[in-house]
């Protein structure tokens, strides 16, 4: 029996294989399997990664049993949000400098257009969920979602910054399991028509090398009124940055690192509801009614 199996990011570095085909005995778990590529490995350090397992492009656990012919992903933990732990490679980090901050100029492009603002990829005008490697277009991503019952448009644009934990970011690489990346990407949208029956949704995550003020990631939400499609973005962009087998690495002016959130399917979609519950309590206005002291309470209503 043999199995395809991948790699990806610091497991593609330390394992010291981007894909193997290898024969395993009948019964084989996921775990084991991995268990042989560690104690092998490259960098013995890849045995202390907490890992996801992904068995014909979904989510699989430990305990999964291989039968021959599957697809077998590793998956290290994803590229997460802000705050999120980072592990280094390479170079020996220096001791820290404060952060020196300068107004970025993007450049132009021979035709004139600032970096970023190219025409729509053809791709992103055909799928609601895609990964590429093409300079992003908030404008397909509306068309996306744009219909005639729609009063409300609410997008989301990530860019790439230059400075986190209190380093100077030259650029990022973005690096993707572009198949189970879009599939998750959709199972997103779904959770979140779930919750918000009329709302439509595209999201899109770029890979490759970025510079800074590109966009990495972008949403577009579309629903009849503006309270349902910031709820719905907001909880696309929480779980998105928990889920999605997408890893970046950070190049900064001492070292080289990629960021480390939690692993694919660590979080459950709860801890975005909770996210946007919380978001959603900010917009609540307090008013006080000072001829009676009475405290009044007023949500808006769309």
């Amino acid at each position: 029996m043999q199995v395809h199996v991948k790699f990806f990011a610091i497991f593609r570095e330390y394992i010291g294989l981007k894909e193997d085909w290898r024969e395993i005995e009948p019964g084989t778990t996921v775990q084991e399997l991995w268990d042989h590529y560690t104690a092998n490995a490259k960098n013995p350090r890849v045995a202390n990664i907490r890992a996801a397992f992904s068995v014909n492009q979904r989510l699989a656990k430990p305990e999964t049993v291989l039968n021959g012919g599957e697809e077998v992903g590793f998956l290290p933990p994803v590229s997460g949000g802000a705050g999120a732990p980072k592990r280094a490679v390479g170079k020996k980090a220096a001791p820290r400098k404060p952060v020196k901050k300068t107004p970025h100029k993007p450049k132009r492009t021979a035709r004139g257009n600032r970096r970023g603002a190219a025409r729509p990829s053809p791709e992103l005008l055909e799928r609601d969920f895609v990964i590429t490697g093409e300079v992003l277009s908030l404008d397909a991503l509306v068309a996306r979602v744009s219909h005639a019952g729609a009063g409300a448009i609410v997008t989301f644009v990530g860019v790439v910054r230059d400075n986190a934990n209190d380093r100077t970011v030259q650029y990022l690489e973005y690096e993707a399991y572009p198949e189970l990346a879009e599939r998750m990407l959709a199972q997103i949208g779904a959770e979140a028509q779930e919750r918000w029956n009329d709302a439509r949704i595209a999201l899109a995550h770029r890979v490759g090398r970025l510079q800074i003020g590109q966009a990495s990631v972008m949403i577009a939400v579309s629903a009849p009124h503006r309270a349902q499609a910031f709820s719905a973005c907001r909880y696309a962009i929480e779980r998105l940055k928990v889920v999605l087998p997408v890893w970046k690495k950070e190049f900064a002016s001492d070292t080289d690192y990629w960021v480390e959130g939690p692993t694919a399917g660590e979080v459950d979609a709860a801890h975005a509801d909770r996210t946007v519950a919380r978001q959603e309590s900010e917009f609540v206005t307090t008013s006080v009614a000072a001829d009676v002291g009475e405290i009044r309470t007023d949500v808006e209503s769309v």
